[in-house]
């Protein structure tokens, strides 16, 4: 299928996941470099709130839950409320992580942050071996592509230069701490 919503999803999920490589590498820099620990945490919030939340899962609470939810032979309607309350805890995560770093508790900051990204990744694993797999078995072709182009409106409307700069958020440090 050319037009298939699952596989955009599966490459912002691949994109998301990158974000525990950049938390694995900044543990204790705090300690060495505060500056620099503010500001890569800084951009990783940025990534968070603005693509995995603003962007990513905007998609699925806009538009795939809802097709998910309204199809006739779906019946575990829980899945897709937990799934969403997850995503409630995500943004709590970010305030939470936040507020640790403008109190100068980087230590408590980067605990939030790891606890944040492990759970964002069983979430991930979840929706990916689960939701996904479902809603291609559950949505007709037809009801795929219309599903793909309505995450293409909220792109258009987010703006391609927009999604850019927030991942270059994220992938900036990748290349710098990878090297």
């Amino acid at each position: 299928m050319e037009n298939n919503p699952i596989t955009v999803m599966y490459d912002e999920h691949a994109l998301i996941s990158t974000g525990e490589q950049v938390i694995k590498k900044i543990e204790n820099l705090w300690e060495t470099n505060t500056d620099k620990y503010k500001e890569i945490v800084t951009d990783l919030i940025f990534f968070f709130r603005n693509f995995a939340d603003g962007v990513h899962h905007r998609k699925e609470e806009e538009v795939l839950f809802p097709a998910i939810k309204n199809h006739p032979d779906f019946v575990l309607q829980e899945i897709i409320g937990e799934l969403e309350l997850h995503h409630e805890d995500f943004r709590e995560y970010a305030t939470e992580i936040e507020e640790a770093i403008a109190n100068g508790d980087y230590n408590k900051s980067h605990l939030k942050l790891q606890k944040y990204v492990s759970e964002l990744l069983d979430h991930i694993a979840a929706e990916n071996e689960e939701l996904f797999v479902l809603a291609e078995n559950l949505l007709d072709e037809e009801q795929l592509e219309t599903i793909y182009f309505k995450f293409k409106d909220i792109d258009m409307e987010v703006g391609e230069k927009n999604k850019e700069e927030m991942k270059e958020h994220l992938q900036k440090w990748i290349r710098l701490l990878t090297e």
